[in-house]
């Protein structure tokens, strides 16, 4: 396959995969998917491939194409943390840069952008990252510029990026507390309870908490 037409074969698969995580485990036909931007030509292609199959007409990824549809969301989705992130690109051209980006990471890069970021789980709108090898071997070679609340060191100063892997509720109340992506916070006591300072009003937070608070420390700025 010319580049072109590998980029849209990923993309595709892309698609597929993030049908079916929004609940379209089984897409009624593959007309279904001509509707969301997948041309006849490439669809033909993802056959011919055997990258998708049609089983009692439903369109499903075989393994092969689920591999591929694996690492192309795994790309796009650290690259648009990596914009959102470290970059601090405006959130209306994220999704269409980490479109650009996703096609050109190799598995090495790829590897280096996960654990700079700390192996996040959740993209910036709150899908799941797949993991790769690092994160299942929790690789620390690259030095992480996102860490979180409970790893910060009393009087370091740093700025909220994300919350992950919380209960609605305690995400309700952080944000009324103030923790909310972007505010700058203070750490100014770490036992027995977290005490951390958001503008003007002291925080005190337990452990379990503050290790689901993401943050990039001031001193990586």
């Amino acid at each position: 396959m010319v580049e072109q037409e590998i980029q849209d074969v990923e993309e595709a698969l892309g698609i597929i995969y993030n049908l079916r995580e929004k609940g379209n485990n089984a897409l009624e036909s593959a007309r279904d998917i001509l509707q969301h931007g997948v041309s006849d030509k490439i669809l033909k292609t993802l056959l011919e491939k055997n990258y998708v199959r049609i089983e009692k007409e439903h369109l499903e990824l075989t393994p092969a194409g689920e591999e591929i549809a694996v690492s192309i969301t795994r790309r796009h989705r650290l690259a648009e943390r990596l914009l959102a992130d470290i970059l601090s690109v405006g959130s209306e051209k994220i999704d269409s840069s980490a479109c650009l980006m996703e096609h050109f990471l190799s598995p090495e890069v790829t590897e280096a952008i996960c654990t700079l970021l700390g192996h996040p789980r959740l993209c910036p709108h709150g899908a799941k990252i797949p993991p790769g090898p690092c994160c299942k071997k929790k690789t620390t070679t690259v030095p992480s510029l996102v860490n979180t609340l409970a790893e910060m060191s009393v009087g370091q100063k740093a700025r909220v990026l994300y919350l992950a892997g919380l209960q609605h509720s305690d995400i309700h109340k952080l944000l009324s507390l103030g923790i909310i992506p972007g505010q700058e916070i203070v750490l100014h006591q770490n036992s027995p309870a977290f005490i951390v300072k958001a503008g003007e009003t002291n925080i005190a937070l337990d452990k379990e908490i503050a290790s689901k608070i993401y943050v990039r420390p001031a001193d990586t700025h």
